[in-house]
């Protein structure tokens, strides 16, 4: 009898000791489940821009090679013959409208000394010296490898796949297809979600087509499709205090975002993004109605395990 009484209290001790315990972590988690669900819906917001870029590096890289390859390009090339580059890159681009939904092309081409050889969208700008500020058709020449990253140029931040354009061993050029971002906020939208492209209003005097661009912070709007209201309710966010928690929630949005570096690890910009309160709420009163079945649920077992354990006891006494 004295046996069964000194166990049953050194269990009752651990149980509640358990219990204790458990209420603790139970208690610390409905607590922190606001926070926690902020934090995993910022990083869904990370996880669909980064699909987005990986689907738009793919498209672009696999055009590019597939214009590069292209003999007559590399015939244009060695002879220094502009007229040929434009005649099949009207051919391209006219296959590429019947075939794909891909239908404003922009490709330029450039030389193995790195000057402009055809803008297809400016067939009479040409010739320039490419070297001092494309660092990304500089880089594609040193390693002669594809790049895909953002520049900066006078539209603002670009995104451009640059592949070079080989024959045997002997460098001839370099082709580069160039594509908006606009697409990443249509597929945000279809989400409910919200994408602004922005870069550093430092670097406006190169970006000179954004001069007149609305301002975030200390920002330039790159985006042409966009939602007014979240561009709104973007301009009153301090982005430095947003860089610093990475992400904040202000019941109209949920904020994250990325930074956009250049081809030489350079900070160009940032991709701000956003999810409407109404849903950033019905995740987080998800969460906490599931931390609180959790809750119940121990609680109960404890009590029902505890009350087992007393008529476990009685009758052993």
């Amino acid at each position: 009898m004295k046996k069964t009484s000194i166990l049953f209290t050194v269990s009752l001790s651990l149980l509640l000791i358990f219990a204790v315990s458990m209420g603790f972590y139970l208690s610390n988690a409905l607590t922190h489940a606001e926070e926690k669900t902020y934090g995993e819906l910022a990083e869904k917001l990370i996880q669909d821009l980064n699909s987005e870029e990986h689907l738009i590096e793919n498209i672009g890289i696999t055009n590019a090679i597939y214009i590069a390859d292209n003999a007559r390009i590399a015939k244009a090339l060695i002879e220094n013959n502009r007229a040929i580059a434009i005649k099949e890159l009207q051919v391209i681009f006219n296959n590429f409208k019947k075939s794909t939904k891909i239908k404003n092309l922009k490709v330029h081409i450039h030389t193995a000394d790195l000057k402009s050889f055809v803008r297809s969208w400016k067939l009479d700008k040409f010739g320039d010296d490419l070297s001092g500020f494309r660092k990304t058709i500089v880089k594609v020449k040193e390693t002669r490898q594809p790049v895909f990253d953002f520049e900066v140029g006078r539209m603002g931040l670009t995104l451009r796949s640059i592949v070079p354009v080989i024959q045997g061993d002997d460098y001839l050029g370099s082709l580069e297809f160039i594509q908006n971002f606009d697409n990443v906020a249509k597929q945000f939208a279809k989400k409910s979600n919200d994408h602004l492209l922005l870069m550093n209003d430092s670097l406006i005097f190169i970006a000179t087509d954004l001069k007149d661009a609305p301002s975030v912070d200390h920002y330039k709007l790159g985006s042409k499709q966009y939602d007014d209201d979240f561009l709104k309710a973007a301009q009153s966010l301090d982005l430095d205090k947003l860089q610093q928690k990475r992400f904040i929630f202000t019941d109209q949005y949920l904020y994250t975002y990325k930074t956009i570096k250049d081809v030489n690890d350079n900070n160009v910009g940032m991709h701000l993004m956003g999810m409407s309160g109404q849903q950033v709420q019905a995740a987080v009163d998800e969460a906490k109605s599931s931390t609180l079945t959790m809750i119940i649920v121990t609680v109960s077992s404890l009590l029902l395990l505890l009350l087992l354990m007393f008529f476990f006891f009685k009758s052993r006494c």
